[in-house]
């Protein structure tokens, strides 16, 4: 047992290293970095550079997916070589192994007791140095938990050296691979699954020619991680994570390969391995290294084909399209008030289809109208869009009245996007209370209101406001007497007459959120007129 215990807790310390190390260097590089990150993304090989780094940094291939990801959505990047930097970043996350294979059991024990001292004397005032000294103790700690597992190793070696099934175990290379496999699945890394196993050679548990099928195994697991994602995405995010699937197959099958050379002639590829470092864990690091730059550059050659083969099986939903930015441009970043124009006029687009989510359910619906779960689905995309943009902008050197105008966007963009919702809401109540007359009033009536507002950021704010505020008035004693007149009818069928009640309340939060959507565009175009 104290074997065993002291193995769980070096694996222990090295999890939660490597979550401390990735969850405290991403805040420590800060918003302007990765706006510099966004801005280094436009040739093959900055993407590759600045994917590594950013590996290298996060320490997890699937942060630097959703980074791109939504700076693509955000129209800060174009959907061109940037997807291809997560693909790059499994090189930065495979340094990993590497560093486990280095003895730095005693200056991870220094930053160990130095980031102690300073934490209980609370010597770290910044909020930036907190998380400089909590990413250098996530590191300390993964190095210290695999110098644990190194002494543990020892002991559980020597029990498990006469142990027959151990012995099958060495001998069956699909064994070894569904072994790497089920600790890549586990830790949600390759990566991590890798170091183990550099650890495991290190202290003589694992011989190079075992490692290499369960290192090939923990690599392929590391293809089905980013699967999993691929259903889920929209059309970037399928092709960032699709990409991966491509680098990790084909990383997986150079150390397959390399597995089955190892099996059939130990002695040379023993003498290859040995131009990688003396030591065997060192060797096993190096060629998970050189797996994933194979793999990536295999995937640069197939990127082409890979989104043709996604586009066909995958084709883009009607949410989807109707998400795309119309106005959005990442070109105009350089320019902030050409950048704020841009995300008025793909707000003033996103809210002159408000009223369309209410032609499902109207009389005299136009029936060519988008379904309303792909209008709201859309609308929160691109909502979210534009307030990724903006993000970006805030980035960059703004004068006060840009940053107020920018504040102003994003507060629309957030209005434009409950909107969506609510009004995604009233429509389905309404369908359950079609044949109620009032049901139609309320419809018609919200929908003439809609289409003030949508007519109102058609002109981007410019048009006299008066009116259309007028129509958006404080509603709740009108709707408190309706509820109840409805609660006094009993012609009406409790169904309907609940889903009536719900559009009351909906009635009143839309009127509520599209006063202040109008209001928004009014102080932005009078900042306009200011400036």
């Amino acid at each position: 047992m104290p074997t065993i215990a002291l193995l769980f807790s070096g694996l222990g310390l090295f999890f939660i290293g490597v979550r401390s190390l990735s969850a405290n260097l991403v805040p420590l590089v800060g918003r302007r970095a990765r706006a510099a990150f966004a801005h280094a993304l436009h040739g093959r090989v900055s993407c590759a550079i600045s994917g590594t780094i950013a590996g290298i940094v996060t320490q997890s291939s699937t942060a630097v997916s959703w980074i791109i990801v939504s700076f693509v959505r955000g129209g800060v990047l174009p959907d061109g070589p940037a997807l291809m930097a997560p693909t790059w970043a499994n090189i930065g996350t495979a340094l990993l192994p590497l560093i486990v294979a280095i003895d730095t059991a005693t200056p991870a024990g220094v930053v160990i007791g130095v980031v102690g001292f300073a934490t209980y004397f609370r010597l770290a005032r910044g909020e930036r140095l907190r998380n400089a000294l909590e990413a250098a103790l996530g590191g300390a700690l993964l190095l210290f938990g695999m110098y644990l597992v190194s002494i543990a190793v020892g002991p559980v070696r020597d029990q498990l050296m006469h142990h027959d099934m151990w012995q099958i175990a060495l001998g069956n290379a699909w064994l070894l691979a569904l072994i790497g496999g089920a600790f890549a699945l586990a830790a949600q890394s390759s990566s991590v699954a890798a170091a183990i196993a550099v650890a495991a050679v290190s202290g003589d548990l694992l011989h190079v020619g075992a490692a290499l099928p369960l290192v090939a195994g923990a690599n392929l697991a590391g293809s089905l991680n980013n699967a999993v994602l691929i259903p889920g995405e929209t059309t970037s995010g399928r092709v960032v994570f699709a990409l991966q699937v491509v680098q990790k197959l084909a990383g997986s099958l150079l150390l397959a390969l390399l597995a089955c050379a190892a099996h059939a002639f130990p002695e040379e590829v023993g003498a290859v391995l040995a131009h990688a470092g003396p030591e065997a864990g060192g060797q096993i690091a190096v060629v998970f290294l050189l797996a994933q730059v194979g793999g990536a550059l295999a995937t640069s050659l197939l990127e082409r084909p890979t989104r043709d083969v996604l586009a066909r099986l995958m084709p883009a939903s009607p949410a989807e399209t109707l998400a795309q930015p119309a106005f959005l441009l990442r070109e105009a970043m350089n320019d902030a008030d050409a950048t704020l124009d841009l995300a008025l006029r793909e707000l003033a687009r996103l809210t002159g289809r408000l009223p369309l989510l209410l032609d499902g359910v109207r009389e005299d619906g136009d029936p060519a109208s988008p379904p309303v779960a792909a209008l709201k689905t859309a609308g929160d995309s691109l909502a979210g869009t534009v307030k990724d943009y903006l993000a970006a902008l805030l980035d960059g050197k703004l004068t006060r009245q840009q940053v107020s105008m920018a504040l102003l966007l994003d507060e629309a963009a957030t209005n434009a996007g409950a909107l969506h919702d609510a009004l995604a809401e009233f429509a389905g109540e309404a369908s359950h209370a079609r044949g109620v007359p009032t049901a139609r009033r309320l419809v018609e009536a919200l929908h003439a209101i809609l289409g003030a507002v949508a007519e109102h950021a058609d002109s981007l704010g410019a048009d006299d406001p008066t009116l259309v505020l007028g129509l958006l008035g404080h509603r709740d004693q009108l709707m408190e007497s309706l509820r109840l007149r409805l609660s006094s009818q009993e012609d009406i069928a409790p169904a309907a007459q609940n889903a009536l009640f719900r559009m009351t309340v909906l009635f009143e939060r839309i009127v509520w959120q599209a006063r202040g959507l109008v209001n928004d565009f009014t102080q932005v175009h009078r900042s306009l007129d200011a400036d």
